[in-house]
């Protein structure tokens, strides 16, 4: 495919993945509110493989990048990211490929960049060489607020529970979305856990 061919992207999805509570918070303190192991196994199998990208916050919640996917950071300062010695840091695409033998993956990272479009580009550039078809916005509230017009498919987890939090996912209009997958799971009280519902959306 030519490389200078501004449809080579074209089959590459933007996609967010999201667990949200009923009054849209996601996320109190730098931190996740709840604990649904269910969702975070939904997440690893849905993300993996694949390029994610998130704010600085959410990758220094994290501590290290997620390995079996691409990690790209977007902040506009990166000057409290901690990178350990044991964690590589790279400022583009090019230099992480330079590291990796023939053949082997693209390794996790992070990438850092400094803007949004900057971040998705590369990002499609690494699904389009891994053979995968999405990329994904996975936090924290002003990167889900600020791609959210241009997210194509939205996977979803909707808690049956309102939380306090400081974080919060914009406002969905679900006129604008076709509901392609749904599965219910129901509570767990013994955990005080709620019930919650794995949503697949497309943009119509």
């Amino acid at each position: 495919m030519n490389k200078n061919n501004p449809d080579k992207f074209s089959d590459i999805k933007i996609a967010s993945i999201v667990a949200i509570a009923k009054n849209n918070a996601i996320g109190k303190n730098n931190g996740m509110i709840w604990h649904i192991p269910e969702d975070l196994r939904h997440f690893k199998r849905t993300t993996l493989g694949k390029p994610i990208l998130m704010g600085r916050k959410s990758y220094e919640s994290l501590g290290k990048p997620l390995p079996g996917r691409q990690n790209l950071v977007i902040s506009r300062s990166f000057d409290t990211l901690d990178t350990d010695a044991a964690t590589q840091v790279f400022n583009d695409m090019e230099t992480a490929i330079g590291t990796s033998s023939a053949g082997d993956a693209i390794a996790a990272g992070p990438y850092l960049y400094s803007t949004i479009p900057a971040a998705i580009g590369a990002a499609k550039e690494m699904a389009l060489q891994s053979g995968v078809d999405e990329i994904f916005i996975t936090g924290g509230g002003q990167i889900y607020k600020e791609t959210l017009p241009i997210v194509q498919r939205l996977y979803i987890t909707v808690l049956d529970r309102e939380y306090e939090g400081d974080v919060f996912f914009p406002e969905i209009d679900w006129d604008e979305w076709h509901i392609s997958a749904e599965s219910k799971h129901e509570a767990e009280p013994a955990a005080d856990r709620p019930s919650f519902t794995f949503y697949t959306l497309d943009r119509k």
